[in-house]
């Protein structure tokens, strides 16, 4: 029985400078350690993929007098996710269209042949945020307009109009797949209204709703045990989590129920999880329910986090503010559990997530997921005392 699991990337920390030939073959000079200014992406959220990319500043290329900054990703097996961003002053900017920009060059950059991950495509580009307190963060990481393969320098854009009101502005660059993936002079200027703008920071984006279907990405065959989690689920976990098996249940799903299940025979912490865009609930009270099954689970507080099986909501993707609710140990029947929040107005934390996880053995199954605003007069969940007491370790 093999895992169909997606596991949290975890980015190795180095550091780049810029190749002039994208066809030799992927470059293995040590990579120099990024600036304090710039952060990682890759771990956790709705670009979460198993393998590990490194990035950095290549030192062992030459690029015009300008650092060389990189991903590279060798995983053959997995799709990996790899990407780093820096924070610019938005100040000058208020109220401008501006064009944020780099260079580009790439080697190799395909996709990796595995059937848990069908969907992933090998490709890079650049990556932007914008965020104001009345709106929240808006980013963008022109998936329509990536690079592959094998190419020269070639510059990537994007312009937008900046709020009067904007918090921050952030960019970076990233890749997936297998490969590698140069950037240099990224900078951010102004320019003219007459310039076209190609980010458009109104209206939500098509991740606003979540998609609760749990629609399997193939159909169940008659030897299948799991099937991968459905698009836009991720699952997510400690290294054991290997393994588990994490997705939807191909059995329950034959005989007529779309459900999402884990499955652990040694104690380990993991979850489901599904991401959705903030801002359209901001100010809202929401309910997220659903039907749970559990068949011996046995709970282990080793690692951390809320024992058992349990169905999860936050007010933000921020990990100190899960939620947890419908903490089911042993085996039992299919029990309706709700969770209801209040999501808070001004954050700017982009995304909330929401999902199902299992920390210790056994298997859990959650069916019929609904998520939907209720009136303000409907109870919220109160937070568990051992989650409000240590909420880092919730989840």
């Amino acid at each position: 029985m093999k895992p169909r699991v997606l596991l949290a990337a975890l980015v190795a920390v180095n550091l780049v400078h810029a190749a002039e030939s994208p066809l030799t073959p992927l470059d293995g000079s040590p990579l120099v350690t990024l600036p304090t200014s710039w952060t990682f992406m890759g771990n956790g959220g709705p670009q979460a993929l198993p393998g590990k990319c490194e990035l950095g500043i290549d030192s062992g290329k030459a690029g015009d007098g300008q650092a060389l900054y990189t991903v590279r990703c060798t995983n053959a097996a997995l799709p990996s996710f790899g990407g780093a961003r820096m924070r610019f002053d938005v100040a000058p900017y208020r109220g401008k269209r501006v064009r944020v920009s780099a260079e580009l060059m790439a080697s190799g950059i395909q996709g990796v042949a595995d059937p848990r991950y069908p969907n992933v495509a090998g490709e890079a580009g650049l990556w932007i945020s914008v965020g104001t307190p009345r709106t929240g963060a808006k980013s963008d990481r022109m998936e329509n307009r990536t690079i592959k393969g094998s190419t020269g320098w070639e510059t990537r854009d994007f312009v937008v109009d900046i709020p009067a009101d904007a918090g921050n502005l952030l960019a970076g660059y990233w890749m997936q797949g297998k490969g590698q993936v140069w950037m240099r002079n990224l900078k951010v200027e102004e320019v003219p209204t007459t310039v076209a703008v190609n980010f458009h920071l109104n209206g939500p984006r098509p991740d606003a709703i979540p998609d609760l279907s749990l629609a399997p990405v193939a159909e169940p065959r008659p030897t299948d045990h799991f099937l991968p989690p459905p698009d836009r689920w991720l699952a997510l976990g400690e290294q054991t989590f290997e393994l588990c098996d994490a997705g939807i249940d191909a059995k329950l799903l034959a005989a007529g129920q779309r459900n999402l299940s884990i499955a652990c025979s040694v104690p380990v912490r993991g979850s489901l999880r599904h991401t959705f865009e903030a801002q359209p609930w901001w100010g809202k009270r929401v309910r997220l329910s659903g039907w749970l099954k559990t068949d011996k689970v046995e709970s282990t507080a080793e690692g951390g986090g809320r024992p058992g099986a349990s169905l999860f909501l936050s007010t933000t993707a921020d990990s100190n503010a899960v939620i947890y609710n419908a903490t089911l140990t042993g085996t039992t029947d299919w029990t309706y559990e709700e969770i209801v929040i209040d999501i808070p107005a001004g954050s700017l934390a982009p995304y909330i997530p929401m999902g199902l996880s299992l920390n210790g053995t056994g298997q859990v199954w959650v069916r019929d997921l609904k998520f939907e605003e209720v009136s303000h007069d409907t109870p919220v969940t109160l937070m568990s005392e051992a989650v409000r007491n240590n909420p880092g370790r919730a989840q």
